[in-house]
């Protein structure tokens, strides 16, 4: 089957693999309908994840059909169309049991190398999922009408938006502003929305990207390329900064400005990825203005895809809102070099 493996740094490459089969009796093999190219994927190519072997297929963001289930897969049946959870639970563990799936005691990954599980991944004509029960969602009832676009992001990063705003606990008419315009942020801003935030803010030093947040998404959102974000922050909110930062890039500088831009008392949700970044940190400030920090780590995806997929079938988001680009399969490499350069927001594939 063609699929996209990692082929060096910076490098994907469109090749023939062996079609997965069956390893697990819990597992289930997918015929891919619709991928996508993820920001977790370019990590991948840039080192800042590392772990990723030679040739083996990335990404993680798939719709598509259930092709084969494992003699012990029970929820689900052959023919059925389900979205998947770049996450891969186990389901029996006791985080999973309380609904913390990101804290899996065994979690894996999809396509995002050793350090999570080694499993190939989902940018190709099929994809083996293990632990199915648990890690795909079945498109059926209210969810039937869905579109593969509209149902794509709920296994991934518009999911990874709703937790954020679970995790924030915002509420109606509190102060919102979250730091990054590309799809995480976008997605956290939209969540936060729908939940009542009022002001709602977006950040980013990318005048394009702010251009999109205001006209795809109707967010307001702040250019802050040479300015102060807390001064904008301040002007926005009457002097009394945000109640809920939601952190979205993953960089030391986000993350100081996150802080700076939350009142004190108030709520920084670190959703971006980090890596090896380090910096000192100001224990003294952080402890004197009360600061509530709370890191998201991986996406509690199956924790809070049923909203989001109630969401989109009841018209509430719009998913896909975040795309910019449709391609074949075949021209992934051209995908990943548009979305490293930033000229698309999302790239979404199709197998040919």
């Amino acid at each position: 089957m063609k699929a996209v493996v990692f082929d060096a740094p910076h490098s994907v490459l469109v090749t023939d693999v062996p079609r997965p089969r069956i390893q697990e009796p819990q597992d289930a093999i997918v015929k891919v309908s619709l991928s996508a190219i993820c920001a977790s994927d370019l990590h991948i190519l840039d080192g800042k994840t590392p772990g990723m072997r030679d040739g083996c297929v990335i990404g993680h963001e798939f719709v598509g059909t259930i092709e084969e289930l494992g003699d012990h897969a029970s929820r689900h049946y052959e023919g059925e169309r389900v979205v998947g959870s770049f996450l891969i639970a186990c389901g029996t563990c006791s985080p999973c049991i309380d609904s913390r799936f990101n804290h899996c005691l065994n979690r894996r990954a999809l396509g995002l190398g050793a350090l999570t599980g080694d499993l190939e991944g989902a940018q190709a004509e099929y994809v083996r999922v293990p632990n199915a029960d648990i890690n795909l969602h079945t498109l059926d009832g209210a969810l039937d009408e869905l579109t593969d676009e509209q149902a794509l992001f709920s296994g991934d990063i518009l999911a990874t938006g709703f937790y954020a705003a679970a995790l924030s606990e915002i509420e109606p008419d509190r102060a919102v502003v979250v730091i990054g315009a590309g799809p995480v942020g976008l997605f956290c801003a939209a969540a936060a929305k729908r939940l009542g935030a009022l002001p709602l803010l977006v950040l980013d030093q990318d005048p394009a990207r702010v251009s999109f947040a205001r006209e795809r998404f109707g967010i307001e959102a702040i250019d802050v390329s040479g300015k102060d974000a807390e001064v904008e922050v301040r002007e926005a909110t009457f002097g009394r900064l945000a109640d809920v930062v939601i952190e979205a890039v993953g960089s030391v500088d986000a993350f100081k400005s996150a802080r700076r831009c939350t009142r004190d008392g108030g709520v920084v949700a670190v959703v971006g990825v980090y890596g090896a970044e380090r910096y000192e940190f100001p224990m003294g400030r952080v402890w004197i203005r009360g600061l509530d920090l709370r890191f998201a780590g991986m996406a509690n995806v199956q924790g809070h895809w049923e909203d989001a997929l109630t969401a989109v079938a009841k018209g509430e988001v719009d998913p896909t809102a975040v795309i910019t680009h449709r391609l074949p399969l075949d021209r992934a490499p051209e995908g990943y070099e548009l979305f490293a350069a930033r000229e698309a927001m999302k790239v979404v594939l199709t197998p040919t």
